[in-house]
């Protein structure tokens, strides 16, 4: 690993054109960065992180290069996760599902394993009714999350896709911890957009759940959060959720924003996300309908 750190950070230096001098200024000797860039010793974390910002190379674009250039494994079974979760793709689900749980029998004691089985079964259950996560799963991860002080990404992505599992009592606590951290998630731009994927799934789950005091609050925290001009997507989700608040809450104009919110994705080419929206506008006109005739008759 040594060989290879010190490798990879000299190939980035090299095809910038700076030369050991220009990187090591007064953080290192450059002989000590000589003996780390041909693998004879190491350097500490804030030393090199001192060097990667002498270069304008960021911690992620070194490991992606350490990597050979690619992916994470864990980002992407996560990212593979939520595109079967938004395409309802079962099949790839229990795919994935299998491999799961082959690596939590082959390895026990490791909880990252059965907290992945875990999501999976969960996000399984959303996309099929027929499928059940059990109580003493739910549990084991409900006391995952209250164990972590500080939850990083891995965290946001286990609640993001479990709240559907967890009473209404905990989805509050978990959202309202989220909202006490926005410093901290609006800063790193990764977890910001697991954070606004989180606002979009668990602010439905609220309003499905008739929570609607605590789907305002996190509306009006999900419009407050940073977001560039260029966050098309979640731009277009919160307004679809605001659409549904006013709908569920009395306010019939709501249709028209989660219509037109549909619309958008429809144009935009994300058919399964513009499915998904249409199929929820379809449910709650058949749900106007049915009481309509209900009052009819009284």
């Amino acid at each position: 690993m040594e060989n290879n750190l010190g490798k990879c950070f000299k190939l980035l230096r090299e095809s910038k054109g700076l030369s050991q001098k220009e990187i090591a200024g007064e953080v290192i000797s450059i002989a000590q960065l000589s003996r780390f860039e041909r693998g004879v010793s190491n350097i500490n974390a804030d030393t090199l992180y001192q060097c990667l910002e002498n270069m304008n190379v960021s911690i992620a674009e070194f490991q992606c290069v350490c990597r050979n250039y690619l992916q994470n494994q864990t980002l992407l079974f996560q990212d593979e996760v939520a595109k079967a979760y938004i395409e309802k793709n079962t099949l790839t689900l229990k795919h994935y599902l299998v491999k799961c749980q082959q690596l939590e029998a082959s390895s026990p004691h490791q909880k990252f394993y059965k907290l992945n089985t875990i999501i999976v079964k969960a996000v399984l259950q959303q996309c099929d009714k027929k499928e059940k996560v059990a109580k003493k799963d739910v549990q084991f991860l409900v006391d995952y999350l209250f164990s972590v002080e500080e939850w990083g990404r891995y965290e946001l992505w286990l609640f993001t896709y479990s709240a559907s599992l967890m009473t209404s009592n905990l989805v509050e606590t978990f959202a309202c911890e989220m909202i006490n951290r926005t410093q901290f998630y609006q800063e790193i731009p990764e977890n910001r957009r697991l954070v606004n994927q989180m606002l979009f799934n668990v602010i439905n789950v609220c309003i499905e759940r008739s929570r609607f005091s605590l789907a305002f609050k996190l509306l009006n925290y999900a419009d407050n959060l940073k977001k560039d001009e260029t966050d098309l997507f979640i731009r277009n989700a919160i307004k679809y959720c605001r659409g549904y608040y006013l709908f569920k809450t009395g306010n019939l104009s709501g249709l028209q924003t989660m219509e037109k919110c549909a619309e958008i994705m429809m144009f935009l080419e994300c058919h399964s996300i513009a499915q998904q929206m249409l199929d929820r506008i379809s449910e709650l006109k058949q749900e106007t309908s049915h009481m309509q005739k209900e009052l009819t008759h009284l």
